[in-house]
């Protein structure tokens, strides 16, 4: 109790949350690229505590590591270089995609790149910012947080290789992940559980001994397919979906259905929870560019422009809920003075 005690009499917590989405990814990537290049705003010295969930996993650790720069992160991370890596396609791959009865990428590359960028790092390593990362133990069918010096799942010090490779391991996509833990589980992608971190980083911040009014947040989204069917097309998709089994569903995005209700049932609880204290910054995509794995040059620059599209309509909001959060900051810090 003293710890958490000592906790909040810190003041405000600054969440940033990245939620998950494949190689959509490409967007919070570069808005956080945009944060520092355009507005000036230090990502990691700014916030407090990284959640981040699949993709957004990656981003977390990346920045709580302090692996680099967010030019970095944007530029190399994900670029459409480094991701067709990640997600390198065989030719049975491109004919059969999520078809065949196997996954669709063996991960190998996936494993090697999260290697490169965590450099043996373990999670406890981590000790001036909060992290916390989402799993699925699909056995157990319950959700795995992993959370730096705190936690069952910090107790055993896992590597961020393993955490974020099991965090990654979407269904279909990406083999299961087993933990080194002396009780071994078998995880995939916490995006199965919920795509958005935001309330478990509540949560989680509630645990620490933070009041609900000293949490702050900025929530990351990779879209949401824009409403641009008519009521003849939505129909026919309808009619369509009586039918589906288990391949016409995952034929037609199941995977990306599941992340994309949780992500809207999480943001909604976030703002009903934080009011002007939380802001998200997510939008419309074209249905094309929703899909998980298409890495190809073209659409990398498309998320590239929906990314800065979306940075400039949030940049001034933004601004000023971090020049808030420095107020109140600062006056948590000011002693109070005699006869005031």
């Amino acid at each position: 109790m003293r710890g958490e005690k000592a906790l909040s009499e810190k003041g405000p917590i600054f969440i940033l949350s990245i939620d998950g989405g494949g190689s959509r990814g490409v967007i919070p990537a570069n808005v956080l690229y945009y944060m520092e290049h355009h507005s000036k705003i230090a990502v990691r010295d700014t916030f407090d505590f990284f959640a981040g969930v699949s993709t957004g996993a990656m981003v977390a650790a990346f920045i709580a590591r302090n692996a680099g720069s967010m030019e970095e992160l944007a530029t190399h991370s994900y670029s459409s270089a480094n991701l067709s890596r990640i997600m390198d396609k065989s030719v049975w791959d491109k004919m059969l995609g999520r078809m065949q009865n196997q996954p669709k990428y063996d991960g190998t590359n996936k494993r090697a790149y999260v290697e490169l960028l965590t450099e043996g790092t373990r999670i406890n390593d981590i000790a001036d910012k909060h992290l916390l990362i989402l799993a699925y133990d699909f056995i157990n069918r319950e959700l795995v947080t992993f959370k730096n010096n705190r936690g069952h799942d910090a107790a055993y010090n896992p590597s961020l290789t393993e955490v974020c490779d099991a965090a990654t391991a979407a269904p279909t996509l990406y083999p299961t992940v087993s933990t080194s833990a002396p009780k071994r589980r078998w995880l995939i992608d916490g995006a199965l559980a919920t795509n958005d971190p935001s309330l478990c980083a509540i949560t989680e911040s509630l645990a620490l001994g933070y009041s609900l009014d000293d949490i702050w947040m900025v929530s990351l989204g990779t879209g949401h397919p824009v409403r641009d069917l008519s009521q003849e097309d939505r129909d026919v998709i309808g009619e369509a979906s009586r039918d589906w089994g288990i391949v016409g569903w995952l034929a037609n995005g199941l995977l990306d259905h599941m992340m994309s209700a949780s992500s809207s049932v999480s943001s909604h609880q976030c703002a009903q929870l934080l009011g002007d204290r939380y802001m998200r910054i997510n939008g419309d995509l074209p249905r094309k560019l929703m899909q998980l794995d298409n890495t190809t040059e073209v659409r990398v620059e498309d998320l590239q422009a929906f990314a800065f599209q979306w940075f400039e309509q949030a940049q001034q909001p933004l601004r000023e809920l971090c020049a808030r959060v420095g107020e109140a900051r600062q006056s948590r810090s000011t002693p109070a003075i005699a006869g005031r």
